[in-house]
Order: C-alpha cells, then sequence, then structure tokens
C-alpha cells in the first residue's frame, strides 16, 4: 500500500520530494554514518561529556532562552525546523530547575543514549497569585540524544 501511495506521489506531474522527506533520508544516513563513529561505551569521560551537554541545554530552558535550547538540535532538526516554528511549539508559564541528570541507557549501534532529567517547574512570578499558590512540581523527563559528527543532539520527539 505505501508502495502504491509513493509511487503514485512520485508519478505526479511536477511532484518535488518535500523537505521533510529530505530530511528522513538524511537523518537514516547519519544514523548509519554515526553507528560507526559512536564512542563504545560511556565510561567515564564520555559520560561527563553527555552530562554536560544535557546540562547546558537544560540551563537554557531554565532562563526559557529558547534561542539557545534550539542550538542543542541535531543539525538535521534544525534544517527542517526553523528556529521560528520550534518557538512556537513552546510557550512556558513556568520557572524551571534542573534538580539531576542521569544517562540511563546507550545503544552504540543506534548512537543513541537514553537520559532521565529531573525538573522542579513553578509558576512563574508574573502569574495570577492563584497560580503562583500552586507548590513546585518535581517531574523526571526521558529524552534521547543522539551521536553525530563528534557531538551529542538532543532528540526532540514530534
Amino acid at each position: 500500500m505505501l508502495v502504491k501511495i509513493v509511487t503514485f506521489q512520485w508519478n505526479k506531474k511536477g511532484f518535488e520530494s518535500s523537505k521533510l522527506l529530505k530530511s528522513v533520508i538524511f537523518g537514516l544516513i547519519l544514523g548509519v554514518m554515526a553507528g560507526c563513529s559512536a564512542p563504545r561505551d560511556l565510561a567515564g569521560s564520555e559520560n561527563n561529556v553527555l552530562i554536560q551537554r544535557v546540562s547546558e541545554r537544560w540551563r537554557c530552558l531554565e532562563r526559557n532562552d529558547y534561542a539557545c535550547a534550539y542550538q542543542y538540535l541535531s543539525p538535521s532538526y534544525r534544517e527542517v525546523f526553523s528556529y521560528e516554528m520550534y518557538r512556537s511549539r513552546y510557550f512556558s508559564n513556568l520557572e524551571r530547575v534542573l534538580t539531576g541528570v542521569k544517562v540511563v541507557a546507550y545503544d552504540r549501534n543506534a548512537a543513541v543514549a537514553s537520559v532521565r532529567v529531573g525538573v522542579m517547574s513553578m509558576p512563574l512570578k508574573t502569574m495570577s497569585s492563584a497560580s503562583r499558590a500552586n507548590v513546585a512540581t518535581p517531574a523526571v523527563i526521558s529524552e534521547a540524544w543522539l551521536w553525530s559528527n563528534g557531538t551529542w543532539w538532543y532528540h526532540e520527539g514530534l
């Protein structure tokens, strides 16, 4: 069925491959290449490098600095989604504080690390007094980080 749909689309007059399709193909190629160059394991310094990168991204989010956080997304993601598109997905009325980062799994073949991030969030001070009356809320967030071109990149789930 998928082959028929794709074939039909390619046969349409004037059909151009979408930027998203190109990105998916590019991402798959990058994934294969990254798997070949990924660290063997995340012991010691490699683990620390990843934790540092995750922490830096969350420091951006603590400041609600989405331009800063956008720079931690993979180049292939940024190729498809502009900063404006990324920023429009988020509007935070929260103040966040990073409470911890832990690497819980690493798949060398896929060049992907699973990370758990502890975050405490509370309403911004500019919110109404009723909203501020809510206490701080702890959360544990699971994230995926991809190894590519010698750097860890945050994988934005869609």
